[in-house]
């Protein structure tokens, strides 16, 4: 969804690919490096909740919040659209409904399935934090590079029409609910909260999640620089040279 994304892309494919070269050579290695003390006791582990934890906040308050594929829930990121019909709205939102309840689902059993391999095999936390490492990093493949949500799910146009976009904190947080202290649970805790807001204001203001009722969502009135952006213009060239020739 833009140079953003694509730098945020780039740096959780670097930290993805040391991960997993530490991984190899050494499990403990993860657990030493992250419980490197720095300084006064405050340890490497401290420093990345503390990013993860401001990274989450930004997403729930308005202020802070300045990207309508996240923040189209808030009332800055909407644009009314003018005589839209209300009964075409309201068939979207269930639909895409319904194909957020399958995602849940989905979602659900591959985390039951990755839990009980977990404690049936009695693995170390270096393996909790690697399939951490390989959510954390999947969110930004799936918004730069394929979606099977995109695909699969609600075939919608984009990441700015996208149902459950605010779902990926929650999404990546959730191997952390294996790891029993604080840190993890607030962080998972933060994130389901994301969640539960984003679904409460789809309840609430399901008009501001729909392109026919948010003219903030519709391609025409886009600036974010995605690959499906760069496909429509592409088509509307194509199209314009054909026409002259």
């Amino acid at each position: 969804m833009g140079k953003e994304s694509k730098i945020r892309f780039i740096f959780r494919s670097i930290l993805l690919i040391i991960f997993i070269i530490l991984f190899i050579i050494d499990k403990n290695k993860i657990i030493n490096i992250l419980n490197y003390n720095i300084m006064y006791k405050v340890k490497i582990y401290h420093l990345i909740w503390l990013y993860l934890m401001i990274e989450t906040l930004l997403l729930v308050i308005p202020y802070t919040n300045n990207h309508s594929y996240n923040g189209k829930l808030f009332l800055k990121h909407y644009i009314p659209s003018d005589n839209y019909d209300e009964k075409k709205l309201d068939k979207y939102i269930k639909n895409n409904n319904k194909h957020a309840i399958s995602v849940f689902l989905a979602w659900i059993v591959l985390n039951t399935v990755l839990f009980i391999i977990y404690f049936n095999y009695n693995l170390s936390t270096s393996y909790i934090f690697l399939v951490f490492m390989i959510y954390y990093w999947t969110d930004m493949f799936c918004v730069n590079m394929w979606c099977p949500f995109h695909k699969l799910f609600f075939k919608s146009k984009c990441c700015n029409e996208c149902r459950i976009y605010n779902w990926d904190h929650v999404m990546f947080c959730t191997p952390l609910l294996l790891i029993n202290n604080f840190w993890s649970y607030s962080l998972f805790s933060l994130s389901f909260f994301v969640f539960i807001q984003w679904e409460y204001m789809i309840k609430k203001h399901p008009e501001r999640f729909a392109p026919m009722s948010n003219k903030k969502l519709q391609c025409k009135n886009c600036k974010y620089n995605c690959r499906f952006n760069k496909m429509k213009h592409l088509k509307s060239k194509n199209y314009i040279s054909k026409k002259e020739v």
